[in-house]
C-alpha cells in the first residue's frame, strides 16, 4: 500500500482538519523550496534547452476540424486490451486491462513525435462485474508523472462507487519517453505543443471506445498539465463528459512564465532567437555603451514593444495576461534604470566610472552585457507567454457540452497555478463549480487526496441532471 493511501486511511472526519492545517503551512513555501532545489540548484536540466522548434507543428483550430464529424473517420481501429491482473481491491472484486495502440495522431503531429512516443499505451482498473460498471473516468498525466501509480492511487478507492479508472501514458513520458531526453525535461517549446496534441487526440480515441463499450458515463481528470489536457478532451468531446480538473491552470503560460516552473526553463536559448525588436534593443545597448541616454532609451523601446505585444497578443482580455505583461515590462524599466542611475551616480560624484569600477572589480562592458542578457531574457518569457496563450489556452475552446458535471478545484497556495487562472477557467465555463482546498501545488497532491475524489463522485453524479435536461 502506497504512503498516500496509508496516509488517507489514518485520517477521516473531523481529523480532515489537520491535515488542511499542514496543507497550509506546507503550502506555498514547499512549492517554492521544491523549485529552488529541483531547478534553481540545477539539479536536472531545465525545460527547452534546443530553443522554439517548429511551432507550426500544431494549429488546434485547424485540427479541431478533425472531429467535427463523429467518431473520426480514423478512429476505426480497434483496442485490444489485455487482462494483466485480477485481484480484490477496496473491498471490490477488479480486474486490470492494459492496451498499446498507435498513435491516431497523423501528418505533421505525427512526425513531430519522437519514435519512442509513436505507440500510446494505457491501463484499465474496473469492477469486474458488469452491473458495478457505473461511469469510465480517463486521468491525465501531469508534468513529471512518468508512471501509471500516482493517478491509479488516486482514481482506484472510486471502483467502491462503480467508477472506472483509465490512464494514459503521455508521449514524452514513461516508456514513451526518448532516449535523448532527461526525465521531464522537453528539449524544445514544440515538444510541449505535440505532447499535449497528441495526448488530447489520443484521450478522444479512448472515450470513444470506452462510450461504445459498456459505460453510461464518461468523464475526464487530469492534474496539473494533465488538467489542461483534460480540459480540451471535454471540449472537443460531442456527448456529455464530466471534468475534474485538479489544480489546473487556465493556459501553461501561467506555470512556465510567472510560476513556480519558470526557474526551470532554460531562457538562455530562447533568448538567442530574437525577433527584429529584440534585435532592435541589442542595437541601441551596444551603440549607447556607457551613456545613460543610451540605457533610458533602451527602456523607452523596450516599453513601447511591451505594449504594442499586449494589444495584439492579449486580445482574450484576461486580467492574469494583463498583469503579467505589465509586470514584465516593469521589471525590465526597472533593470534599466538601477544601471542608468549607477552610471549617473559615477558622474554626479565626478568620479571617473572606468577607474571607480575597476576598484570595485567591477567591468563595465561586463555590466552591460548583463544587462542585455536581462532584458532579452524579458523579452523570451514574453514570447513564451504569447505562445502558449495560443496554443495551451483552454478558453480558446467552447465549454464542454454539460458544464454542470464540471467541478474545478484549486488550491489556494499554489505557487505554480494561480488562483485568478483557476477563476478564468471557470469563468468560461457557465454552471461549473470551483472547490478550493487548502496547501500548495506539492502538499495539497500529498494531503488533499480525499476531497479530489470526492471531486470526480460529483462530476460523474452531475451528468445524470445532463442527461434529465435533454
Amino acid at each position: 500500500m502506497s504512503a498516500i493511501r496509508r496516509m488517507n486511511r489514518l485520517f477521516s472526519g473531523d481529523q480532515l482538519h489537520l491535515i488542511d492545517h499542514i496543507a497550509l503551512l506546507a503550502g506555498r513555501k514547499l512549492d517554492l523550496v521544491y523549485a529552488s532545489l529541483v531547478h534553481q540548484l540545477r539539479l536536472s536540466p531545465g525545460f527547452f534547452r534546443q530553443g522554439w522548434g517548429d511551432l507550426g507543428v500544431v494549429n488546434f483550430e485547424e485540427d479541431a476540424k478533425l472531429f467535427q464529424i463523429w467518431p473520426p473517420a480514423h478512429f476505426d481501429q480497434q483496442l485490444n486490451w489485455t487482462k494483466i491482473d485480477e485481484s480484490k481491491l477496496w473491498g471490490v472484486e477488479c480486474e486490470k486491462y492494459q492496451v498499446s495502440f498507435r498513435t491516431p495522431c497523423h501528418g505533421r503531429v505525427y512526425d513531430a513525435l519522437p519514435r519512442e512516443s509513436r505507440v500510446a499505451h494505457a491501463q484499465l482498473l474496473q469492477p469486474k462485474d458488469p452491473k458495478q460498471r457505473k461511469a469510465c473516468v480517463l486521468h491525465l498525466a501531469g508534468t513529471g508523472d512518468h508512471t501509471w501509480n500516482r493517478r491509479m492511487n488516486l482514481g482506484g478507492p472510486l471502483v467502491q462507487k462503480g467508477i472506472a479508472t483509465m490512464v494514459l501514458e503521455s508521449p514524452f513520458y514513461g516508456s514513451r519517453k526518448p532516449h535523448y531526453q532527461f526525465a521531464s525535461q522537453l528539449l524544445k517549446v514544440s515538444d510541449l505543443l505535440t505532447l499535449g496534441r497528441a495526448t488530447v487526440e489520443e484521450s478522444l480515441c479512448l472515450l470513444d471506445w470506452a462510450g461504445r463499450h459498456a459505460f453510461a458515463s464518461l468523464g475526464m481528470c487530469g492534474f496539473s498539465m494533465g488538467g489542461v489536457h483534460a480540459s480540451m478532451v471535454a471540449s472537443l468531446y460531442p456527448g456529455n463528459v464530466a471534468c475534474t480538473p485538479l489544480l489546473a491552470p487556465r493556459s501553461a503560460s501561467g506555470a512556465f512564465c510567472h510560476g513556480a516552473l519558470r526557474s526551470a526553463t532554460s531562457w538562455a536559448p530562447l533568448a538567442a532567437d530574437v525577433d527584429e525588436k529584440q534585435k532592435e534593443i541589442e542595437t541601441t545597448l551596444m551603440q549607447s555603451a556607457r551613456s545613460t541616454k543610451g540605457l533610458i532609451e533602451a527602456a523607452r523601446i523596450l516599453s513601447t514593444l511591451k505594449k504594442a505585444n499586449s494589444q495584439s497578443h492579449s486580445s482574450s482580455g484576461h486580467a492574469s495576461n494583463a498583469a503579467f505583461v505589465q509586470g514584465i515590462a516593469q521589471d525590465a524599466k526597472q533593470r534599466v534604470q538601477e544601471t542608468s542611475d549607477r552610471h549617473q551616480a559615477d558622474s554626479d560624484m565626478h568620479i571617473d566610472a572606468a577607474n571607480h569600477r575597476q576598484k570595485a572589480g567591477i567591468d563595465a562592458a561586463e555590466e552591460l552585457w548583463r544587462l542585455r542578457q536581462g532584458l532579452a531574457q524579458d523579452q523570451a518569457c514574453l514570447r513564451l507567454h504569447q505562445v502558449l496563450e495560443t496554443y495551451t489556452d483552454v478558453t480558446r475552446f467552447r465549454p464542454p457540452r454539460c458544464t454542470r458535471a464540471a467541478v474545478l478545484v484549486g488550491a489556494t497556495e499554489d505557487a505554480y497555478v494561480s488562483v485568478q487562472s483557476v477563476k478564468e477557467l471557470a469563468a468560461h465555463w457557465p454552471d461549473s463549480e470551483v472547490r478550493w482546498v487548502k496547501g500548495g501545488h506539492v502538499s495539497a497532491f500529498l494531503l488533499q487526496q480525499p476531497a479530489f475524489r470526492q471531486a470526480i463522485t460529483d462530476s460523474v453524479d452531475r451528468l445524470d441532471e445532463c442527461k434529465s435536461s435533454e
